[in-house]
This record gives structure tokens, sequence and C-alpha cells, in this order.
């Protein structure tokens, strides 16, 4: 089977979308499909290359629009990318091609709060535009991005397919720590994720300093880069963060780790004590599911596909509650019994999550329109 895979970024960049674009195409071709992404071109990046048997083609990002031009000879189209949703759609139409659209969250009218972008209400409408633009069928992450696609009208069918776990060998807490040179007779708290305002970094720096007058010997790290507003349009905040703390005289025993190499990623998951998504919008919660398989405690918002993915494994409190979230990062600090039992539940119930599971589905859903 031929199958191209169209993504805005894709590695070297990180994030959530191009981990998932990335693992089902070396899953895929480790099967024996003959896998192509096709991306945006990145400085100082080859623009063709194969990597472990994935061939990529990186092309100006507004040649994207017209992604017709690069999509001869596939079986399967499978777009991750809202910029090529339009041209799809021709496509469909002319060539009746098998255009799967996978999206992987909904933000309407939450973009601002999300991206720090101020057009929310004209990019709702465009989103909404975008998605129901024809195709043959849609893959999405979970059953609230389903529901949202459901609310904006789509008729063709949607399915569910959710990731899997990221990382198969943590560390124990001690060697995490020593590898990273943490101290290990501290409590740490993280984050994880890039630094914008729609992942919630500033609501954990408000509560820090009522945090820290309980447990003056812990440690809070913010782990994960700046957005680079240039590829992603969304803008960083770890400038805002850092003056949250400043202000509240509570940035010592505070790390930024920036950019973190995806092999140290499970040392520094390992190396927390909890992790905290304040995150007001995840279509799934890639980095909630890789805490859980640690057994690391999670505390999140309630909101958007949380829920469904953490059940009653972690501590969710309602959105934008930062005295909530105050209370529970304290709470599981303080009972040994509550943090020994949601770090049994959240990893029993990651093991529901494996990407063999995933792209199973992924072949399921391609055998139904071929």
């Amino acid at each position: 089977m031929r199958i191209l895979q169209i993504s805005d970024l894709a590695p070297p960049h990180i994030g959530g979308v191009e981990k998932v674009v990335w693992k089902y195409s070396t899953l895929l071709s480790s099967k024996g499909n003959d896998v192509s992404i096709l991306t945006s071109a990145l400085p100082n990046v080859k623009r063709f290359e194969k990597i472990d048997k994935v061939t990529f083609k990186r092309i100006p990002k507004y040649a994207l629009l017209m992604p017709s031009l690069n999509t001869n000879g596939f079986d399967i189209i499978h777009a991750h990318s809202y910029l090529s949703f339009l041209g799809l759609s021709l496509e469909k139409k002319l060539k009746n091609s098998v255009i799967i659209k996978h999206v992987h969250s909904v933000y309407g009218l939450e973009l601002e709060e999300f991206t720090g972008w101020s057009v929310s209400r004209v990019f709702s409408k465009i989103e909404k535009y975008l998605l129901n633009a024809d195709c043959t069928a849609y893959i999405v992450p979970s059953e609230f991005t389903k529901k949202k696609l459901l609310e904006f009208g789509i008729v063709k069918k949607i399915h569910v397919v959710p990731h899997g776990v990221e990382y198969s060998n943590f560390p124990n807490k001690d060697k995490a720590r020593e590898f990273l040179n943490l101290p290990k007779n501290k409590r740490i708290v993280g984050f994880i994720g890039r630094m914008s305002k729609g992942k919630g970094p500033q609501d954990l720096a408000k509560i820090w300093k009522d945090v820290k007058k309980i447990f003056p010997d812990s440690l809070l790290l913010f782990i994960g880069p700046d957005p680079d507003v240039k590829t992603s349009g969304i803008t960083g905040i770890s400038d805002l963060v850092k003056k949250i703390l400043i202000d509240s005289d509570s940035i010592d025993n505070v790390i930024f780790t920036g950019m973190v190499e995806d092999g140290k990623m499970p040392f520094y998951i390992s190396s927390l004590d909890v992790y905290v998504s304040p995150s007001i919008n995840e279509g799934f919660g890639l980095t909630l599911l890789n805490s859980m398989a640690a057994g690391i405690p999670v505390i999140a918002y309630r909101n958007s596909a949380i829920p469904e993915l953490v059940g009653d494994s972690g501590i969710l409190v309602p959105t934008k509650d930062v005295d909530s979230l105050k209370n529970a990062l304290v709470n599981i600090l303080s009972d040994s019994k509550l943090y020994k039992e949601m770090s049994e539940k959240a990893r029993e119930r990651s093991k529901n999550f494996t990407w063999e599971n995933s792209v199973n589905l992924l072949y399921d859903v391609y055998s139904t329109y071929l």
C-alpha cells in the first residue's frame, strides 16, 4: 500500500501532531507499506530524504494549499494539515482519491486563548469551512473530538483512533534524577509541553508561591520550549511565566528546560512526583498519557478529551480554577495513600492505549475505503 501523510510540520520539528505522524509512518513502513510524508520546508533541513524507510518531501508551506501536485500514485492520502483540506477536496471531486482527514483537535472560539491570536471568531468560521470540505472520511483521536466535528455539521464517517503511549522504558525515579542531575530528596512538580497560553503554564506559576509555602523543599520544572511563531503561528509565554514567578518572589528552585531531546524525555517524566496539565483544550493528551504510563499522578483541568483519557486515574479540577488546581496539588503531595493510589491507577489505565492497537485501527479505516 502506498500511503501519503500530509502534515504542516514534521520531524525534526517536534510537536504532538508531528510525533503522531512520525509514529504512524514508521509503524506502517515496518509492516511493508511504502510511506511518504509531505510537509513544509524547514531551515537547514533537506528537502528530500529517506529516514527509517520513510520518504520526506518538504515544500514551501504555501504549496500545501495545493497538495495534488504531489499526490499521484498513492492509494491513501492521510491529511493532518488544515492547509491541505481545501485543495484535497478538489482532488476528491476530480480524481475520487481516497482522502482521510485526521483532525487532532478542534479549537473553535478558544483559538485566541490557545494560540495568542486575536482572530478567534474569524478563524472559527474558516475552521468550520475547511473541516466540511469534501473528503472520504475522518479520523479523530477521541470521542470528544468526534462530538465537536458533529457539532460542525460533519456528515461523513468519523473514525475514533486513539494514540498510544509514546515511550516504553521509563527509568526509576532515582536513576532519572541522577541522570538529569536533579536532587533526589525534593518534591518535583512538572509541566510538559510548549510554553503557550493555551497549555496553561501561567496558571501553574500563579499557584507556585502558595505551594512553596507548604513544601519549601519543592522544585518546579517547565519542560518544553517556546513555540516558534514563524513555523507554528503560536506565541510563546516563557517570559510571562517568569515574570509571574519573579513578581510573586517564587522563582527560586524553578527550572526551564527549553527543548528536550526525545531520548531524555522518559527521564524527565520519571523524575517527577506529580505532572500538572492546566491546558484548556486537548484533542487527546499525549503528555498526560506518557506520565500515566510512568506511574506519575496527573492533575489537569476537566475539559475537552482529558476526562475521556484520564478517567478516575488522575485528579481533574474545573478549568481555570487555580485555587482548585493548587488544592489538588497540595493534597496529593500531602497524602501518601492517595499518591500511591493515583500512581497505580494511572499506570494501569495507560495500558489501554498502545500504538499497536492504534495502527491496527488505522489499517481497518484504510481497508474500508480501498
